[in-house]
């Protein structure tokens, strides 16, 4: 009977030795695939032990760690991107500023006098734009909610840029119901959100800018002008820094849109874009107040 219970015991040990073995083995093989920097995922021999399911575990973290490397990379070609264009918009300006001002200086002209300001404004909005994309990516801005009437807004900033409208020969189309269109908003953002699409509208639009405001279980707000480019895509045109043409004639360091964007989520809204029958329209939608019942 001893010697029964001997050979039982004796060939436990032996598989527990050959076990444990395996086990170190495998450990091992592991700890050599953490170490190869070229290896992508760890594999291990056999399957359904509690080694697989902490490999399993790494190779999720090795998948997320490759993820957020891309992600990393494609947002440092972006920034270096966006300093590099971000250099030039304000260095072009100021040059002609400058430039300006010399001429002025030597002739006492006034009309050189006007176009430096005015580069000088444009400077100023790029800067002003700068900081405010910096609050918003440090997550400092905190709607302050009210009941904003939309319709009043509007009139009142469209009338603020009629100057801008005649210099580019854009005739702005909205008809004013005389009645308020109230919405749950922070007044400053959508101020700010308003006025980027009015800017983006002249900046890159013709002829003609059209505003139209509906009611119903929410408030939209919409702002179309006529684009020659039907292939616009929608989808990144509120990404950080996105142009749809890398030419600079037209100005604007591609942050506006996502300022809008950014600022109606914040407010817990929606922003979309669509491009139809040769016209780009951009729809803000925003919580309707009680005020509208």
């Amino acid at each position: 009977m001893e010697i029964l219970v001997i050979i039982v015991l004796s060939a436990a040990v032996c598989v527990l030795a050959a076990k444990l073995f395996s086990l170190k083995s495998r450990i091992g093989s592991v700890s050599k695939q953490l170490d190869d920097k070229d290896n992508t995922l760890i594999t291990t021999r056999l399957s359904g032990d509690e080694l697989e399911a902490v490999v399993k575990k790494i190779n999720l973290m090795i998948e997320n760690d490759h993820k957020a490397k891309v992600e990393i990379r494609k947002e440092q070609t972006a920034l270096k991107q966006a300093i590099a264009d971000i250099s030039h918009d304000i260095r072009t300006p100021l040059t002609a500023v400058v430039g300006y001002l010399q001429l002025a200086e030597n002739e006492d002209q006034q009309r050189n006098i006007s176009i430096a300001l005015e580069r000088a404004r444009y400077c100023s909005s790029l800067v002003n734009d700068f900081f405010e994309l910096s609050v918003i990516d440090s997550k400092g801005c905190e709607p302050v909610m009210e009941c904003v009437d939309v319709n009043d807004m509007l009139c009142e900033l469209i009338l603020a840029d009629f100057p801008n409208f005649e210099a580019k020969s854009i005739t702005p189309h909205f008809e004013d119901s005389d009645k308020p269109v109230y919405a749950h908003a922070d007044r400053k953002m959508l101020t700010r959100v308003i006025q980027n699409l009015i800017s983006n509208g002249i900046k890159y639009g013709s002829d003609r800018l059209d505003f139209t405001l509906t009611a119903d279980e929410a408030v939209h707000i919409s702002v179309s002008n006529p684009v020659s480019d039907q292939t616009i895509d929608t989808e990144k045109m509120f990404d950080k820094f996105y142009r749809a043409s890398r030419s600079r004639t037209a100005g604007g360091a591609g942050i506006g849109l996502y300022i809008c964007k950014q600022f109606v989520e914040v407010m817990d809204g929606g922003i979309s874009a669509s491009v139809g029958d040769g016209m780009l329209t951009i729809t803000v939608t925003l919580g309707i107040d009680d005020m509208n019942v």
